[in-house]
């Protein structure tokens, strides 16, 4: 009877051994070809990763400055929107104010006056508003409703002008109001006096969204629509000629709101086109350095394919010969 000799043991630890490694090698490969990326970086990059950290830091400042751009852009197209709102009430009611100067009775008194009251609510509630949950004009206070409620300030107004008996004398009052620290923006405003910082869109460009509702732009449309709901405002007794007249004002008041407002627009549509322009330009630089980050990285798909196939093939021709082995190893046993 015949024992496994030396040789045969070697023999045997050699097939396990060599069958190990295809199998990893196998494993390896197969990983590969589903991911793409190559397996060994250090031998890929010949041990340097020096071009790949930078690269794999650069495109993690884009993705910031991504996030960055897109916040902005929602917060500026928001605030446009609500500016914009403002704006058109502005422009309709100066035309009605001015389309019937000279033409005025209790009627249409009453209606304008009561649209200024019912834009002056809008504007505030436009400058209340907010974007992903943040108020837009409320200064670094985003959680803060920035404007307290209409009737405040309409109260507040009406204690201010009593006893005054001409337009004149009434809209004097109403814009020292507006213009004292201790009338708007100590009753009415209630965000951060602390504009939000500029924010970074992109390498070296930042863009300024510091817009609050306690603006002299903002505060100048509200005045305007202030003026004339007060015209029918409970608590004041005029006559129809002081209406009349405050509604007057209220229009001119109101030519000068739509040129402030116009403004603001303008530099807020310049600045959402520096956000877009910066949008663009991180987008190309970060499909770049992708390629090239995959360039480094990938593996080539039809090497490791070839090289996959030649493995398969060497681990079955190895399954093989270990299958005749283990055959002639049986035979040599029990002869």
């Amino acid at each position: 009877m015949n024992i496994t000799s030396f040789g045969d043991m070697a023999h045997n630890v050699f097939l396990r051994n060599r069958t190990a490694e295809l199998k990893e090698n196998l494993g390896t490969l197969t990983q590969e070809l589903s991911t793409g990326k190559a397996s060994d970086l250090n031998q890929r990059l010949g041990g340097d990763f020096t071009y790949l950290s930078d690269i794999e830091r650069n495109l993690s400042r884009l993705e910031s400055y991504k996030i960055s751009a897109t916040e902005s852009s929602l917060f500026a197209s928001s605030a446009q929107s609500f500016i914009a709102k403002i704006d058109s009430n502005a422009g309709a009611l100066s035309d009605d104010i001015l389309a019937t100067t000279g033409a005025t009775n209790d009627n249409t008194t009453n209606l304008l006056s009561g649209q200024s009251r019912l834009y002056l609510e809008e504007s505030i509630r436009a400058l209340n508003g907010q974007a992903a949950g943040r108020s837009l004009f409320a200064g670094t206070a985003t959680s803060a409703v920035p404007l307290a409620d209409v009737d405040t300030l309409m109260s507040n107004l009406v204690t201010e002008v009593s006893g005054l008996t001409t337009a004149a004398d009434i809209i004097t009052e109403v814009k020292a109001w507006f213009a004292d620290p201790t009338g708007f923006d100590a009753i009415m405003y209630q965000g951060s006096t602390t504009s939000m910082s500029s924010v970074n869109v992109g390498p070296n460009e930042q863009v300024d969204i510091s817009l609050r509702a306690d603006d002299e732009d903002f505060k100048q449309a509200m005045q305007s629509f202030a003026i004339g709901a007060l015209a029918t405002e409970p608590g004041l007794v005029l006559t129809v000629g002081v209406k009349g007249d405050l509604l007057a004002g209220s229009g001119t008041e109101l030519l000068e709101t739509r040129n402030r407002l116009t403004n603001v627009q303008a530099d807020l549509g310049f600045t959402e086109s520096r956000i877009e322009e910066a949008a663009i330009r991180n987008a190309a630089a970060m499909t770049s350095l992708s390629l090239t980050l995959n360039e480094l990285t990938q593996a080539d798909p039809f090497e490791t394919a070839t090289r996959l196939e030649e493995t398969q093939f060497q681990l079955e021709a190895l399954y093989s010969v270990t299958a005749r082995s283990s055959q002639l190893s049986l035979l040599r046993y029990m002869s």
